[in-house]
């Protein structure tokens, strides 16, 4: 008689996760939906900017992120905001708009392509994308 092996029999592998998407398919995928939510009305100004760069100092806020996360507040984020929107000052409206909505696209695909996001589990639902209403001629979501 032969002798079996008493190695436990292994279930199949499971199927790899999804492909990560690209990062110039995600920035593509970021501007759709910023454009579909940031009108041009709703672009902030430098002095707003700013404004939030300051505020950033203020006692208030620093005391709730070190409630909240142990440290104080890092500020040179909304500087860099700041020094942007200097950049864009002779810039005509549309132009302007168009750079800040890339500048949050690709932060935000930035994020989404780390690995502290929650698309390291779940899969965004693409399907649709955004409401037709809200689409962005200039910006139509990626194919």
């Amino acid at each position: 008689m032969g002798a079996q092996s008493s190695r436990p029999v292994e279930a199949p592998a499971s199927p790899p996760p999804p492909a990560r998407r690209d990062f110039d398919y995600l920035v593509r995928e970021e501007l759709a939906l910023q454009a579909a939510s940031v009108p041009q009305a709703e672009i902030p100004s430098c002095l707003t900017l700013f404004d939030k760069w300051l505020a950033c100092y203020a006692l208030g806020p620093q005391f709730k992120n070190a409630y909240r996360f142990g440290e104080i507040a890092d500020c040179a984020p909304r500087k860099e905001d700041f020094k942007f929107c200097l950049t864009l000052r002779r810039l005509d409206p549309e132009a302007r708009r168009h750079e800040y909505l890339l500048r949050r696209a690709e932060a935000l695909a930035h994020r989404r392509k780390g690995h502290h996001t929650s698309e390291a589990v779940w899969e965004m639902r693409r399907d649709p994308l955004l409401d037709p209403d809200f689409v962005d001629p200039d910006y139509p979501p990626p194919a």
